[in-house]
């Protein structure tokens, strides 16, 4: 049966005293050629510039955008004056019952906004570690 009569208060104490105490190891010689090497090796980021895949990813998007207009100015009449009968209980029900709306609107927008930073925040770290 394993009895440890220490605390966990004693038995940090005890590792944080080996840990302060204990000898340090003498640092290889090679090791500032292999750092150097790794990093001579690794790849430099490419600067800000517009990839064949983002420009694919746009023609795709303005492609849906131009489908969803298309399909929306050619719908049947009827269709369009069902879609508007159906608007005018819904709108009157979101002023009645929408009071969620205003705060999920502004965490929504403080979100989208704060989102914008990162990649802001992401070039002021590559020029703190550059």
């Amino acid at each position: 049966m394993d009895h440890n009569p220490l605390t966990p208060g004693e038995q940090n104490l005890l590792i944080e005293d080996a840990l302060h105490t204990y000898p340090l190891a003498s640092m290889p010689r090679d090791i500032t050629a292999d750092v150097v090497k790794r990093i001579q090796a690794a790849p430099m980021p490419r600067p800000f510039g517009i990839t064949w895949s983002d420009l694919a990813l746009s023609f795709v998007i303005a492609l849906c955008i131009g489908a969803i207009w298309f399909s929306v100015n050619h719908l049947p009449p009827l269709v369009v004056a069902q879609f508007r009968k159906e608007s005018i209980p819904f709108y009157q029900h979101l002023l009645v019952n929408a009071r969620w709306l205003i705060p999920a609107i502004s965490f929504g927008l403080a979100a989208f906004l704060s989102a914008l930073t990162i990649p802001y925040l992401g070039r002021e770290l590559m020029k703190k570690t550059a």
